[in-house]
Parts: C-alpha cells; structure tokens; sequence
C-alpha cells in the first residue's frame, strides 16, 4: 500500500455518510472478516498511547538502511559514468561529468522534478474533480489527527482496478482508481494512513535518492538483462563471465595477497538484494503501525482481507523461496498477524 493538491472543502463534496461503495470487489471481494469487517468499526478502536510527532518525517532503520544497502549501486554508477566519460574525454575534462552527475541530485528537490517522476515514470495522473473531493474528505480525516497540513502533500490516481496505494517521491500519495471509488471511508482513510507513516518514516526520500543516483548503474544492468533475456546463449555467457570475473578478483586477491576489497565489491550488487528486501517489508510493517497508531488498526485489518480474497499471496507462495527472499512486501497473512497482535494487547 503510494495529484494535486487538496483545495479545501468544495461545494457539494462528499461526505463519510453520502459515500456508498458499490458491493464487493473487482475480484469478488473479501471473505466475511470477523470482527474487522467494512462498516463494523467503532470508535474503541484501540490508539497508541505514543503521540505522532506533528513534525517532518524522520529517518528510520529501515530508511537508513535502505540509503547504506543503495551505495554499492551507487558506486557501480560513479564507474559507469566516469568510463563513458573516459571513452569522450581527454585530461581533466572527464572529471566534468562526474562532477555534473554527482550534483545533479540536487534536482530531485526540484518539485517539478517529483510532478514529472509521478506522470511519466510511475504513470499516475491528478484527480478529476470529483476524486479529489473524496480524497479530499478522506485525506483530510488523517491528516487532521497528526496536525499535518493536507496541502503539503500531492494526491494522485494511478489508473488500475488494484487495490492499493503508493507513497513515491517526496511528498507525493497515489492511491488507485478502485480504492477511491469502492473502499468504505474508513479503510480508504487506513491506506491514506499507510502511505503518510511511509513519509514520516523516511523511506520515500531515501529511496529517490538511492533511485537517482543508482540510474546509470541500474541502465547498464537492465541492458545486460534485456540482451541475456533475448537469447538464452548470451545469457548464459554473461553469467559466466560474471561468475569467473569474481572467482579472478577473489583468487588474485587470495594469491598475491592483495586487498579483499575489489572481490568483496564484486559479489556485493548480489548479495544487497536480500538484506534490501528484508528492511523494506520492515518499513511496511512500520507504516501499518503507524495507521494503527492513528485508530485505523481494525480497517486495515478489513482492507488486507479484502487483498488476501484477491489471492495477493498466491504469486509470492508460487515463487517459491524467491518470492520469500526477495520480496519487498511482507505476505498479507504476516500483516493481518502483526495487527491483531496489536489490537489484542491495546485493550485494556
């Protein structure tokens, strides 16, 4: 669970109660959940006694560990661009494109930067009229519990019958067009909830910035995969000649007794993946808490029913111990677990 910006309450916007969701979901819907089922919250819903901070996001673990995990991709872009700088340029002029790469970080601060990632790069658009009124209705609800300002954000629609949302970039939130149009109020408040804990953990700003600055690197891997892909024969002497790449760097540092640190880096980019994927299913389950910490526990219990009726988990289970390893979403199961253990010990 990732437009432009809320323009106040309008006349003849939605409200909670006006807002009846069609019956079901694009799948069938969700299997009766016990006692978190749409519509059966009461406002006993347990809340944390620790207050939200109404100020910036901070850096969590997870956070910090996904911009340390991100380096060595980074590394293998500072080679990328200093070869082709080698390969055009002569003496002192190949350290000009690096220079330049290297501050051109500078422009993901750029709003505009975030507008053209959101449209062109992940495909979401603005809100018509009306969905910016509901979103409005709903974003407002949580953002008023936080002291958060609503218009600080950036609201937009991702055109897909999912039910999901997405917190991207750095002040961006999307959801899906079927969750705005068909979750009850209450669970579309919990996926708002989500994706704001994303923010105020960190994790969006560090993953832009690991995004922008492992691009050459990440370029050149995919052309390499898209070239294996094509011919199973290329692809089998690309993963040679990686495999015996690293054996060298590993034999030659064992035999002249040289430094471990090149063989080391060499293996690195594949082992990062794992601890990768293991810290952002962290972070999930760390934006979960925070929409529990927030009173919204019960609805995203109900909404994650409603994505385990969608089999959610059926493609992780039959991807065997990848789909484990690798992924970077905790299973559906593990979440709903996580917060009914919170709901159970926040009774009294």
């Amino acid at each position: 669970m990732s437009g432009s910006n809320g323009n106040g309450d309008k006349p003849g916007g939605f409200s909670p109660d006006e807002w009846q969701p069609p019956a079901g979901g694009p799948q069938g819907g969700a299997p009766d959940a016990p006692d978190y089922a749409p519509g059966s919250f009461s406002f006993s819903d347990p809340v944390s006694s620790t207050p939200i901070t109404p100020h910036g996001p901070r850096i969590t673990v997870p956070a910090a560990a996904q911009l340390l995990l991100g380096i060595p991709w980074v590394i293998w872009s500072l080679g990328v661009v200093s070869s082709l700088s080698a390969m055009f340029f002569d003496g002192f002029a190949t350290v000009i494109p690096v220079v330049i790469w290297i501050l051109s970080g500078l422009v993901i601060f750029w709003p505009h930067t975030e507008d053209y990632l959101a449209r062109y790069l992940f495909r979401l658009r603005q809100p018509t009229m009306l969905e910016q009124q509901k979103l409005d209705v709903a974003w407002r609800a949580v953002c008023s519990q936080v002291h958060v300002d609503p218009q600080y954000y950036k609201l937009w629609i991702e055109e897909s019958d999912d039910i999901n949302g997405y917190a991207m970039a750095g002040k961006s939130i999307a959801v899906t067009r079927w969750a705005l149009n068909s979750l009850p109020p209450r669970q579309l408040q919990a996926v708002l909830a989500h994706e704001l804990g994303h923010h105020r953990g960190g994790n969006t700003w560090t993953a832009l910035v690991v995004f922008w600055y492992a691009l050459p690197g990440r370029s050149v891997a995919g052309l390499v995969r898209a070239i294996s892909g094509s011919n199973p024969v290329v692809g089998c002497l690309v993963a040679a000649f990686l495999f015996l790449s690293a054996v060298g760097l590993a034999l030659d540092s064992w035999i002249f007794h040289r430094s471990w640190g090149w063989a080391f880096y060499a293996v690195l980019p594949f082992l990062v993946p794992i601890p990768l994927a293991w810290f952002t299913r962290k972070s999930e389950l760390m934006a979960d808490q925070v929409a529990a910490d927030l009173g919204y526990a019960r609805d995203t219990v109900a909404f994650l029913y409603e994505l385990q009726a969608q089999g959610e988990d059926v493609a992780r289970r039959a991807a065997g111990w990848r789909g484990a390893v690798y992924s970077r979403h905790p299973s559906v199961a593990d979440r709903i677990r996580a917060l009914e253990r919170y709901i159970q010990n926040s009774r009294p």
